[in-house]
């Protein structure tokens, strides 16, 4: 709902309401309180002896038993009321209407406002706070008809707008909506700031993947900076585009074949890992209209063979570091015609990187199931590239947890991982890991020094002691497929 706070003359009418454009009153959906239980808290209210309630205004603005009550204004509510109405804004929109009442309530905004741990994002576009005052809200507002969460980076959104119910569905049970290969729907796509209001269409990717089948997947939607404009790096479950690069209203440039399970940017770098864990290096560049292109890729780091055992992933790389090839034949430039008939229903699936180990330990079955998920990550200081390998143990009868956590950084000159078992997280930082978004933070508010925040599970790592705890997530996190979730970042307010 858009809306707006009442200025402060209108407020003794309307307090604890949102204004919507059409001029009437309805809550407001970042469930602002009101003042008084019951009813909203008027200038005249008093108690049973005519006094205004002293818990509710200050002191300076009681009236005499012996005299008539006097009007109260709302910048004279006590501090530490605000503050409790502002523990309940979530939106930073509600925030800045909430300062705009007044200067008193500017200044409590000021004093008592954090900047907001990240919010995990549905796919049908409503989201949730966690932590201790873990929360579900609707959807966010602003967001075009028929659209779902994808991804996103930062506070930026990766929208996709179809008429396939099977993308907007946030349920596990899928009883009604199996995909099919054989059947396609239309899809455009863009990116949304639910914070500043801002969309940018992806024509770029409509062209390539805009009419695709029920099983054709977007795993990830990476930009490399915070602008729109820059490179924006798309990885999918086919084969044939595996990862497209593209930058709004300049062009695109795909990458086939090469079965990347994630990737991240570092520097004039694009890195993904494949299921082996190699990491495959692809340089970037643009021509002279601005369009990305990949003028080199190569695996960095190689899965250590065994004696007598074949390289069969090796038709596929460009290993050779010393030869500047600015044509390898494994890259595209995403100029050819996209939409050739049944296109994606023969593409092969690329492995989403995920191992399902059923555990051998259990005595009853159906058997718990070890699942180990790997999210690579760029470090936020000293720009080194980490893997985080996630094992959690996934039971039909309880809910799962975290067995161990591994973190690896990528030493390219010896061309292997290495094992960081101490200092894991500099100083004043948190790590937040979901398929979609895997991000480095500064520690602020809620956020804990040193911890992992998981998206797909009811814990967290703290790496100081080595040791997983409990944390909470809304309670329609259980109703939705995890991988489809993603973290939002919201920006840092001044005030």
């Amino acid at each position: 709902m858009q809306g707006s706070f009442c200025s402060e003359s209108e407020m003794g009418s309307n307090s604890g309401t949102f204004r919507d454009a059409a001029g009437t009153h309805s809550p407001s959906p970042s469930r602002i309180v009101q003042i008084n239980i019951g009813r909203p808290l008027c200038p005249h209210d008093s108690d049973l002896h005519g006094q205004q309630n002293p818990s509710v205004f200050g002191p300076s603005t009681m009236a005499s038993p012996t005299s008539p009550a006097s009007p109260s204004r709302w910048s004279d509510l006590l501090p530490e009321l605000l503050g409790c109405v502002i523990a309940l804004l979530t939106h930073p929109a509600d925030h800045a209407r909430f300062r705009a009442v007044c200067r008193a309530w500017h200044s409590a905004m000021r004093h008592h406002l954090r900047q907001q741990a990240p919010w995990i994002v549905f796919p049908d576009g409503s989201f949730g706070t966690v932590g201790d005052g873990a929360s579900y809200f609707g959807r966010l507002p602003g967001l075009p008809e028929n659209v779902t969460c994808i991804g996103g980076t930062d506070d930026w959104l990766a929208l996709d707008c179809t008429d396939d119910v099977l993308r907007r569905t946030s349920r596990l049970d899928e009883s009604y909506f199996h995909p099919r290969r054989d059947v396609k729907h239309r899809h455009t796509y863009m990116l949304y700031n639910p914070f500043s209001g801002k969309t940018v269409p992806l024509p770029e990717l409509d062209s390539i993947i805009g009419d695709v089948a029920e099983t054709f997947e977007i795993r990830k939607v990476l930009m490399r900076t915070n602008s729109p404009d820059d490179v924006i790096a798309v990885m999918t479950s086919s084969w044939k585009y595996n990862i497209i690069l593209c930058r709004p209203g300049k062009g695109k440039w795909v990458l086939p074949d090469f079965r990347v399970c994630d990737v991240a940017f570092l520097g004039d770098r694009l890195y993904g890992i494949n299921p082996e864990e190699e990491l495959i290096a692809f340089d970037l560049a643009e021509d002279d209209d601005g369009r990305p292109t990949v003028t080199k890729s190569r695996r960095v780091i190689r899965k250590p063979l065994a004696i007598g055992e074949d390289d069969q992933w090796s038709w596929m790389y460009n290993d050779n570091s010393e030869e500047d090839d600015d044509n390898d034949d494994t890259e595209s430039s995403g100029e050819e015609s996209n939409q050739e008939e049944d296109s994606f229903n023969d593409d092969g699936e690329v492995s989403d990187g995920v191992d399902r180990i059923d555990d051998e330990e259990v005595a009853y079955e159906p058997k718990d199931m070890i699942v180990i998920t790997r999210r690579l990550v760029k470090s936020r200081n000293n720009g080194e590239l980490l893997m985080v390998r996630h094992h959690r143990q996934v039971s039909p009868f309880f809910d799962g947890y975290t067995r161990k956590v591994e973190i690896l950084k990528a030493d390219i000159n010896a061309g292997k991982w290495v094992p960081i078992t101490t200092n894991i997280l500099a100083k004043g930082e948190a790590l937040f890991l979901s398929r979609s978004v895997s991000k480095f933070t500064r520690v602020y508010g809620d956020i804990k020094e040193g911890f992992i925040y998981f998206i797909d599970i009811y814990d967290v790592f703290d790496t100081k002691s080595w040791s997983r705890r409990p944390f909470r997530l809304p309670r329609q996190w259980g109703k939705v497929d995890h991988k489809l979730l993603t973290w939002l970042f919201p920006p840092e307010l001044v005030v």
